[in-house]
């Protein structure tokens, strides 16, 4: 117990240092887990002494995490990827199997060895890729979704292999495999069951745990959930992973959902951490040394062929070759699964000791490597940016009744109200793709800065008689505003205010009308929320427009006092008290 204890400690103390050092130097957290699984190994200081036994213990965390990754995927969304998943995902596997088979050849091994160390070298990390995507916010791209699928697809393809292995390395052919597979029926049944289970039973069973509101009860349900169906699935014969996957996919449209995710991911994350550690102690590192060559050879042939062949794959699947060499390299490195295969296939003689031992360590190194070549990539691809449009030449705009500095949401309105009604307006905004889609709708809109004065002068500022402020920028507007009012004295100024604060700002100005961009879409909510409670539709109208009235009028007040946050809180109680004094004015009328 004592030296459990102790590695425990151990293995906590240096994820605590590791990590957060590795985040300082800008490097993906999982490097920090690998180089600290190696530092503590058999080939490092020698502090964890069955690292196998804490790999084995550490698989949990890619079981929780494939659980939480179904939760985000409800049947609809995997549905509209099956194409994705048995397109690109069987595509993945079986090119990248032919081109690393067909490397392997400078070595003389037999086909049967050949083709094993290709289908094992073939299939990627799921707990590393979607780590790595996460990272880098690359989950909800559609490169991001492309490569997972091609991941499930690999956990599809892990009980083939199994069945692939068993008959290369069987010296009878005709005895297919030993491994225990349940007939697709009781698969069928599971998922019926699972899918009967998450839609009549969780819910009351959950809100039966949820009512004794005890917090490690609904842990330990949530725990219950996953296991269960990781365990079945297993004892069928398939991964705890799929199992997980499954019943994560099942539950995506649960009510509890969120509760479940927030009760497993710290089980998840702290357990894939260990996963990660107990990876780099499992690596056989003295093969640096005793088969460079070897490991060397190994390594560059995983990380290109399956890089290449995902490239060219997404390239035909219709994205960028920049995203498919991106996608390519998330997934490069090898997976968990190949250790599983490598295992089984050294102690049934398929493998030699030495070379099973090289693919692991190159399995390993890759994903060290893997991080790296994707930041390398990244830059060494950084999209071009398209060389900046010059401002259109404004010719001197004779008449113009209103000019609109700012045609996004806010702006685009007015203009479609002034069109409508047949009065000329002029708008300028500095988002050039924006400004030649809108141009296609008859508006006459100009590509340019409102904060170039002299930009703004050519759009017939002299000749208008109402001036819109609604640019997004807080800056932009003060400063626009600011340059109209002391030019042009006699312009009526509109201005649109993102925020209270903004407001204020633009009233010191001595702006007239200021409109804060949610304040009446508020107060229209506000007043529909009124009415669903019953109120008569007058008393509502009389209560929002009292609010209204009193909220500008105490505005205008706080004004003076912008800068001022203690006379602005004493203001501001001192109004909630005396707008209640005038509801209830307005009740008893």
């Amino acid at each position: 117990m004592n030296d459990f204890l102790l590695q425990a400690l151990v293995l906590l103390a240096t994820a605590v240092i590791a990590i957060p050092l590795f985040k300082r130097l800008k490097q993906a957290p999982i490097l920090g887990f690998l180089s600290a699984g190696i530092l503590l190994g058999p080939m490092g200081l020698e502090l964890i002494h069955q690292p196998d036994t804490i790999l084995h213990f550490a698989e949990f965390g890619v079981v929780l995490m494939l659980f939480l990754l179904g939760m985000e995927l409800s049947p609809k969304l995997l549905w509209q990827l099956r194409g994705a998943i048995f397109g690109l995902g069987l595509a993945q596997l079986f090119f990248t199997a032919v081109a690393i088979y067909a490397l392997l050849g400078i070595w003389q091994l037999a086909s049967e060895t050949r083709i094993f160390i290709a289908c094992a070298l073939s299939l990627s990390s799921t707990a590393f890729a979607v780590q790595l995507m996460a990272d880098h916010r690359q989950i909800s791209t559609p490169v991001g979704r492309d490569g997972f699928a091609v991941l499930l697809f690999q956990d599809i393809a892990v009980i083939p292999l199994l069945i692939l292995t068993a008959w290369l390395a069987s010296e009878n052919r005709n005895t297919v495999s030993s491994t225990h597979i349940a007939p697709w029926y009781w698969l069928l049944s599971t998922l019926l069951a699972i899918l009967l289970i998450s839609r009549y039973a969780l819910s009351p069973l959950m809100k039966f745990v949820a009512n004794s509101h005890v917090r490690e009860v609904q842990i330990a349900l949530a725990l219950l959930l996953v296991m269960g169906s990781a365990w079945w699935m297993e004892h069928l014969g398939f991964s705890m992973g799929m199992g997980a996957f499954i019943a994560g996919v099942m539950l995506a449209n649960s009510h509890y959902r969120h509760q479940l995710e927030s009760d497993i991911e710290p089980f998840k994350g702290l357990l894939l951490g260990l996963f990660f550690m107990a990876i780099g102690m499992t690596m056989p590192i003295e093969l640096l040394w005793k088969s460079p060559a070897l490991v060397a050879v190994l390594l560059g042939i995983l990380l290109f062929a399956k890089t290449l062949v995902l490239a060219v794959l997404a390239k035909i699947k219709g994205h960028s070759w920049r995203d498919g060499l991106l996608l390519g390299c998330l997934l490069a490195e090898g997976g968990e699964f190949a250790f599983v295969l490598l295992t089984q296939a050294k102690l049934s003689q398929l493998v030699s000791a030495e070379l099973a031992g090289a693919a692991v360590l190159a399995i390993g190194l890759s994903m060290l490597l893997t991080p790296w070549l994707y930041n390398l990539l990244c830059k060494l691809t950084l999209e071009k940016k398209q060389p900046e449009k010059s401002f259109d030449a404004i010719h001197d705009v004779a008449e113009a009744d209103v000019v609109i500095a700012g045609f996004g949401r806010f702006g685009q309105i007015i203009g479609r109200l002034l069109t409508s009604t047949g009065i000329h307006f002029v708008a300028m905004d500095k988002d050039a793709s924006h400004v030649d889609v809108v141009r296609q709708f008859g508006n006459q809109v100009y590509f340019g800065d409102v904060c170039r004065f002299d930009l703004l002068e050519k759009t017939g500022l002299k000749n208008a008689r109402v001036f819109v402020i609604a640019v997004d920028d807080v800056a932009a507007s003060l400063k626009v505003a600011e340059y109209v009012l002391k030019n042009y004295p006699k312009i009526k100024v509109i201005a649109r205010a993102r925020n209270r604060t903004h407001a204020y700002q633009l009233y010191a100005l001595g702006v007239k009308s200021v409109f804060r961009e949610t304040f009446y879409t508020s107060l229209e909510a506000a007043r529909s929320t009124l009415m669903g409670l019953g109120l008569p539709e007058g008393r509502v109208m009389d209560m929002v427009n009292l609010f209204k009235q009193h909220d500008l009028d105490q505005l205008r007040k706080s004004v003076a006092h912008k800068d001022d946050l203690e006379k602005l809180i004493e203001l501001s109680k001192e109004g909630r008290k005396e707008l209640a004094q005038l509801m209830q004015q307005d009740n008893r009328k």
